[in-house]
């Protein structure tokens, strides 16, 4: 082979080599990013699930104050401790719908985690295979050495 086709062909696997080498960078801070987001998600559906049990708690012990009005047929009792279960049975309803919601949408957002993840590791494996052939084109043994990270 001619010292001018070696040369172009060197250069040529070495833009790649360029090109594999930024694709690591940007599929590492893909995964900081991802990471970091599905943990944020996570964490707010385990404070909606507290804002939820709270919520429950608060409903039940409503009900328990005008179970026992009702019990003592105290109408004052009753008619304010009615009113409490009413907001508390709203505010529950309100809870539960956010919390159901946000388990909905964080469940999407893992399932396109995953399959970032799956484009990910493929799109690795395109790149070890785009080296390799490079690598012997240019008659080098430089594709076998880098290392994905």
């Amino acid at each position: 082979m001619s010292p001018w086709k070696s040369r172009r062909k060197q250069a040529a696997y070495s833009r790649l080599v360029a090109q594999v080498s930024e694709h690591d960078v940007i599929r590492a801070a893909e995964e900081v990013v991802g990471a970091a987001w599905m943990a944020g998600l996570l964490e707010a559906e385990g404070q909606a699930a507290t804002a939820r049990r709270v919520c429950t708690h608060m409903r039940d012990t409503a009900y328990e104050v005008y179970r026992s009005a009702e019990a003592e047929q105290d109408a004052g009792r009753l008619s304010e401790s009615y009113q409490e279960l009413a907001a508390s049975q709203q505010a529950l309803g309100r809870v539960r719908d956010r919390h159901d919601n946000l388990r909905e949408f964080a469940e999407r957002e893992r399932t396109a985690w995953a399959e970032a993840e799956q484009m990910r590791a493929l799109e690795v494996l395109a790149d070890r295979d785009r080296l390799a052939v490079a690598a012997r084109t240019a008659g080098t043994q430089k594709g076998r050495s880098h290392e994905h990270r």
